[in-house]
């Protein structure tokens, strides 16, 4: 009988222990997930042309995306918008409110012609950014995957491909 007892005792003290060690990983877990799944960062957008920067806007609520970064070839013209300057800052993902938990809605701007577009983001389970872009409702659109990119993005906002390929060297680098 004291036998079973202490038995008893024991095995309570230890589905408290596992229970505590189980509840310090889901709160130790969260931060990391909560990371992995917000578009603030930078990202290459799906053709590898830009960097975009996603941060929070001047209101500190809502997200906008400024290109900090154009793959050019050397000696090549940085690129205007369509008001003849430079795309290197440009906003192009205007601002964005987080609607239905993961999912951001706002508008993207085409730099190259003005065409202003209905937008909705958010990081997918494999880690891209998938931002799909519409007129009018979403089954209008057009949606593009893009990448993390852990490089780094020089002030002059000039990226050449032998940059990116050091960049994976060295542990920074576009995740797909």
């Amino acid at each position: 009988m004291i036998r079973s007892h202490t038995e008893r005792i024991g095995r309570a003290a230890l589905r408290r222990i596992v229970l505590m060690l189980a509840l310090l990983a889901v709160v130790l877990a969260t931060p990391v997930l909560a990371r992995a799944a917000s578009p603030v960062g930078d990202w290459l957008t799906g053709e590898g042309g830009a960097v975009v920067r996603i941060a929070r806007c001047h209101d500190g609520k809502a997200l906008c995306g400024r290109i900090v970064g154009i793959m050019l070839d050397s000696g090549a013209r940085m690129p205007v918008d369509w008001q003849g300057r430079p795309q290197c800052g440009f906003e192009l993902i205007r601002p964005s409110v987080r609607r239905n938990g993961e999912l951001w809605r706002g508008r993207i701007v085409n730099p190259r012609n003005g065409n202003r577009y209905h937008a909705q983001f958010r990081v997918d389970r494999a880690g891209q950014l998938a931002l799909r872009g519409y007129i009018g409702l979403p089954i209008f659109g057009e949606t593009r995957h893009w990448m993390r990119y852990d490089g780094q993005v020089p002030d002059s906002c000039r990226i050449d491909q032998t940059q990116i390929a050091a960049a994976g060297r060295n542990g920074g680098r576009a995740r797909e």
